[in-house]
């Protein structure tokens, strides 16, 4: 999900933050004209975002959730200000609402010619384009986050899983003259996800059946790409880029990040609908108490909690490694959730 090198090492880190901080600081020192002005939009942003986080911590729900969205919201723009989308001087909208009359709904309309859309930009530079306004509601939505998806199964939100983890090897011949990549399932998917709908979509053209290991399923990728020591950095982002449209999602956990294929895919990037859902439960806990008060005490309480406590963080994390072109963990010793509400 991010734009590696190879041979790239992980980069751990307690304040990511920080990083994202030196990381623009150190770009704006080598940049002029409008390129800086971007940048520096971008430190502003950051900084902003950092403190609605921070803020976010002494407070309980339901104005938690709002100090959070905003706080993801100003990452968002600080990652559209990376990009060079213009913000401070044109008119500029969140592109989600809560449509009168509805409870439980969000509307995601695409982009127009009337200022910037940020929802729908951000979904587009994260390689999925809203075409046509989109009604999602909460609970549709959160089941694509995949942090929270195992805990909506448990709750019986959705009937079967749909999220298949999986791990990704790439691989060399002996001449050590052509990459091809293998994906690795674990047998014991079978009883719990349908894996007859990996073979789908454009991952049908991409892969093949692999040599079998044990207690796995393998699938290898048919084409075989020769690289030299002059051009494997571009082969390597090459296979990055492929694997984009596989639709996978990753999880970071306390050994690096997991990966998982969305057997139905989904209409927009996991990290959207963790936007959507934040700016949800933020917007409810303005405009609409009575439903605030059924989200804090009814069936989806902790789904409200697990979602408000875990993904901020991996929002951050995963948006770090994106902006950095680096693969952002968290030290082992600091894995903990936001404070519990």
């Amino acid at each position: 999900f991010a734009n590696l090198t190879a041979g790239d090492q992980q980069i751990l880190t307690s304040d990511p933050w920080s990083l994202i901080n030196s990381h623009l600081q150190q770009k704006i020192s080598k940049s002029r004209g409008d390129n800086k002005v971007y940048l520096e939009r971008a430190l502003y942003f950051s900084s902003l975002a950092e403190s609605f986080y921070k803020a976010a911590n002494s407070i309980s729900l339901p104005t938690r959730a709002t100090l959070i969205y905003y706080g993801m919201l100003n990452l968002v723009k600080c990652f559209l200000s990376y990009k060079k989308i213009e913000l401070e001087t044109v008119h500029e909208h969140h592109g989600l609402n809560l449509p009168l009359g509805t409870k439980g709904e969000i509307q995601a309309k695409p982009k127009t010619n009337e200022g910037v859309n940020i929802f729908a930009t951000f979904s587009e530079l994260l390689g999925k384009k809203i075409s046509h306004t989109l009604n999602i509601s909460f609970r549709q939505a959160v089941i694509n986050i995949p942090e929270i998806h195992s805990l909506c199964h448990s709750l019986e939100l959705i009937n079967k899983r749909k999220l298949l983890p999986i791990k990704i090897e790439i691989l060399t011949n002996p001449d050590h003259n052509k990459l091809y990549t293998e994906v690795i399932i674990e047998n014991e998917q079978k009883t719990k996800v349908d894996i007859t709908k990996f073979l789908k979509n454009k991952r049908l053209t991409y892969f093949k059946d692999g040599f079998p290991r044990d207690g796995k399923i393998v699938y290898r990728s048919k084409s075989r790409k020769s690289y030299t020591k002059e051009n494997i950095n571009a082969i390597y982002q090459n296979i990055l880029k492929e694997y984009c449209n596989f639709d996978i999602a990753p999880i970071l956990t306390n050994s690096g990040y997991r990966y998982y294929i969305d057997l139905k895919s989904s209409e927009l990037p996991h990290l959207s609908y963790t936007l959507l859902c934040m700016f949800y439960l933020g917007t409810v806990a303005r405009y609409r108490p009575n439903e605030a008060n059924e989200l804090l005490h009814g069936v989806l309480r902790p789904v409200v909690s697990e979602f408000v406590n875990i993904s901020p963080n991996q929002f951050l994390y995963q948006l770090c490694s994106i902006l950095l072109e680096k693969e952002c963990v968290m030290p082992f010793s600091s894995i903990t959730p936001m404070n519990t509400i």
